[in-house]
């Protein structure tokens, strides 16, 4: 079964407990406006708890992931945006935060650009999966531009600071083969293999006890801002709560019968 919902920037449907959303401006190399962004901070708060999804994908559509900022639409002659009530200054804001406390694993398919604020969007997934053609960075320096949707944040945690720095201070670009490299993506297909390839990796993800995957996700983002103690705390707690789970008993009751589990992401 297919649930399918057509935006003016985006589309989002549900297919085999897959949430996928595709942006949607080819012409523009999917670039990010203001109203694309309030698409997608619409289907994760209708979906953050949506029993049908076990995992979502972002993509683009065509032949890049982003180009980043549609500067055109964003700058003092563009498109007004009025601060969030939860204080998200912009937008942008909203998503990368909507990406980390979702308990659910985000898979960001990166093909063509992926640059400036759509690079910082995939930073926040938590997997990247890259196409052979690929070609990602913050070139808005060069520009004088600075870095304004997390990148100062997650890549350092990422890859490290000193490459963070680099990446950050000088606009260069990486290949798919050098972010491989440095662990800024988790696998590279060819372009003519991505679409199969990583379908595959998606479900792959998806089958896992993607309940078990959210408690750690949540473990690992307290992690980035806590000490060793309330970290591990904060660990047990949410063990005992995966301990009530029905992938917990299936896991167990596999593991005795000795074959595959089945697991239903609840």
């Amino acid at each position: 079964m297919i649930f399918q919902t057509d935006f003016e920037n985006i589309f989002f449907k549900i297919e085999n407990s897959i949430g996928r959303i595709t942006l949607n401006r080819p012409k523009r190399l999917n670039a990010l406006n203001f109203p694309l962004l309030m698409e997608i901070i619409t289907v994760l708060e209708t979906n953050s708890k949506n029993k049908l999804i076990r995992a979502f994908v972002i993509e683009g559509n065509s032949n890049s992931f982003s180009s980043g900022d549609d500067l055109k639409s964003m700058g003092p002659e563009g498109v007004k945006f009025k601060p969030l009530e939860d204080g998200s200054k912009i937008p942008h804001h909203k998503v990368i935060r909507l990406i980390r406390e979702i308990q659910k694993p985000f898979i960001a398919l990166l093909q063509g650009y992926c640059l400036g604020a759509g690079f910082e969007l995939a930073l926040a997934c938590d997997f990247r999966i890259a196409a052979d053609n690929l070609k990602m960075g913050d070139q808005r320096v060069n520009r004088a531009h600075c870095v304004m949707s997390g990148a100062s944040w997650l890549l350092p945690r990422l890859i490290g600071f000193a490459r963070a720095t680099d990446i950050i201070l000088t606009g260069r670009l990486l290949d798919a083969k050098e972010a491989l490299s440095i662990g800024l993506v988790n696998k590279i297909y060819s372009l003519s293999e991505f679409s199969t390839k990583s379908k595959e990796f998606i479900h792959s993800i998806a089958n896992l006890p993607t309940k078990c995957l959210g408690y750690n996700k949540n473990m690992l983002n307290f992690s980035q801002y806590n000490d060793i103690f309330p970290s591990l705390n904060h660990e047990f707690r949410l063990y005992c709560k995966n301990i009530a789970s029905y992938d917990f008993g299936e896991g167990m009751t596999s593991f005795k019968q000795k074959r595959e589990p089945k697991f239903k992401g609840k």
